[in-house]
């Protein structure tokens, strides 16, 4: 630290220069390549960006850069948008410091998968330039109005031959330095406005494009997701098959394991359903026993059984012009079951006790776990009922199945707990991320939000989420998950005794060993072993080899 101090003051110096001269520069570009400048002197940083935020606060722009970290002739760095597809984008560093106003250092770009840098690994393939410490600093001022993100690459050590982690001591100066340039930056866009007349008028017409192809969008039908969150490929998939059957009155089927949201899929398809006008009534099948289940859904009359003192309106007749969602279907008793059958086939219900039937406009959506094919071969389930229920299946992804979307459900769930415990929580550390991207996850999202709302118990006001505040199962030395055993299923997975089996368990073998001598550090095992890093994560995939990083 005491080695980089002399810079850092002229780095100051530098930035009160800034100041005293901004009443004659009023060119915004060579304003911020000044600030650029002095950060990196402030850190020995080897390279550096700025981003601006647009007009319409949904995209950063890159402003100004140095060093090698510009793509080859022909090819830009390009704006990075904020909030894809109405969703934060969390995914991106630079907009997550951005969104979160955090500081994000990192140690080694190529040893973090909590953020997608792909784009950052494709322009160092480009360029030759080699990223490997990464500091992010949000360009906010002491009121939180933000400018937009500065990024930091390759901090130089003292003898320049070596690339190091970015210093924590550094990080308090960085972001008090950060946000004088950011009062310096603003100043300078007040005192420019007249020459971005023009610019503001087409980044306005920008946002009128952005809200006219939001109503195009409402107006052809698109889904009104409520609380649904994530966009990898299988919940556009899911989106897909919602938008097809929400606006109709057709029974759903929803299939998924615990914990995959089945609750939420069915209120989406009620809230864009004819029927979202009437109620949404949800009842499990498997929390009541079968007496008690039955008089909840039929309903009964008074005197229909001992106790029976009044009418009670059963949740079917309930949900009348509106939505009966029946979770965990396939643990109905098989006397309810035809009970059921008959209100899906008839449209009417009668309630114990009752001589007449009642007409019923309802919705269902049903919603089931388990297998209800095998079900019906152990006479378990209704094969009738089953195929009213089936008119249109929906199978929920498991969240190992949509990993892309942890980083945004990790940020709702911290907003949605620390809003009901009244805590203030500033965000959760990339280590978090990381770590979290490599769980099982067996609960699923409930078990993610279950893990988040401990967290935010645990950890301290005006605090940020560290891998201390994980459940201690998470957190070990690294281990290698042994190459699984044979399979004997003819699908080229180490299936028999041949010398191809052997040959890959060898492979396996050796590069589980040298992946846990590396801390898990691709890159450098890749290396190693003269294979491409892609090639390596497609041996990782093929011998479905995983490891737990030591954060401790």
């Amino acid at each position: 630290m005491s080695d980089s101090l002399p810079d850092s003051l002229q780095a100051l110096e530098e930035l009160i220069q800034v100041n005293l001269s901004i009443s004659r520069e009023r060119d915004m570009h060579r304003l911020l390549d000044t600030i650029l400048t002095a950060a990196r002197k402030m850190t020995a940083a080897e390279a550096g960006c700025i981003y601006i935020l647009d007009r319409t606060k949904r995209f950063l722009h890159p402003e100004v850069v140095q060093g090698i970290v510009q793509p080859l002739v022909g090819s830009r760095l390009q704006p990075i948008d904020l909030r894809p597809q109405g969703r934060p984008n969390m995914a991106d560093i630079s907009a997550y410091a951005a969104l979160s106003g955090q500081l994000v250092n990192l140690e080694d770009a190529y040893r973090y998968t909590g953020f997608d840098f792909n784009a950052q690994y494709e322009r160092d393939r480009q360029t030759g330039f080699h990223t490997r410490s990464i500091l992010v600093v949000p360009l906010s001022d002491h009121q939180d109005v933000s400018l937009g993100v500065m990024q930091l690459f390759n901090r130089r050590s003292s003898d320049a031959e070596a690339v190091e982690a970015f210093p924590t001591t550094l990080e308090g100066l960085v972001k008090g330095f950060a946000a004088q340039a950011a009062v310096v930056a603003n100043n300078a866009l007040l005192l420019s406005e007249n020459k971005r007349l023009i610019k503001q008028l087409d980044q306005a017409n920008q946002v009128l494009e952005i809200e006219n192809q939001a109503l195009r969008k409402r107006a052809s039908g698109t889904l009104q997701l409520g609380d649904l969150i994530g966009s990898a490929p299988a919940m556009q998939q899911l989106y897909g098959l919602l938008e097809k059957v929400a606006d109709s009155k057709a029974t759903v089927l929803l299939q998924g394991a615990t914990g995959t949201g089945k609750e939420l899929v069915a209120a989406c398809i009620h809230r864009n359903s004819p029927h979202q006008q009437g109620a949404f009534i949800a009842q499990n099948c498997a929390a009541l026993p079968e007496d008690l289940l039955e008089s909840e859904l039929f309903g009964y009359r008074k005197g229909a059984f001992s106790g029976a003192h009044s009418h009670k309106q059963g949740l079917i007749e309930a949900a009348q012009k509106g939505t009966l969602f029946l979770d965990e279907i396939g643990d109905m008793p098989l006397k309810l079951q035809a009970k059921m059958l008959r209100v899906l086939q008839e449209r009417e219900v009668r309630p114990l006790g009752a001589i007449e039937s009642v007409k019923v406009d309802i919705r269902v959506v049903a919603a089931t776990h388990r297998d209800l094919p095998k079900l019906i071969e152990e006479g378990k389930f209704r094969e009738d009922l089953y195929y009213r229920l089936n008119i249109f299946p929906v199978h929920l992804p498991t969240l190992s199945q949509r990993r892309e979307d942890i980083p945004i459900l990790v940020n709702h769930f911290i907003h949605q707990c620390a809003e009901h415990y009244q805590k203030s929580v500033r965000g959760v550390k990339p280590q978090v991320l990381d770590l979290l991207q490599q769980q099982p996850f067996p609960g699923n999202i409930r078990e993610l939000r279950n893990l988040i709302e401990r967290a935010v118990l645990l950890v301290d006001a005006e605090g940020v989420i560290g891998i201390q505040h994980l459940p201690q199962s998470m957190i070990g030395a690294a281990e290698v998950i042994p190459f699984p055993a044979s399979r004997g299923d003819g699908s080229g997975e180490c299936s028999g005794k041949g010398l191809k089996t052997i040959m890959q368990r060898l492979e396996a073998r050796v590069i589980a060993q040298r992946l846990h001598a590396n801390d898990g550090n691709q890159t450098r095992t890749a290396e190693e072993l003269g294979v491409s890093r892609r090639s390596l994560v497609e041996k990782l995939g093929r011998y479905q080899l995983r490891r737990k990083m030591n954060y401790g």
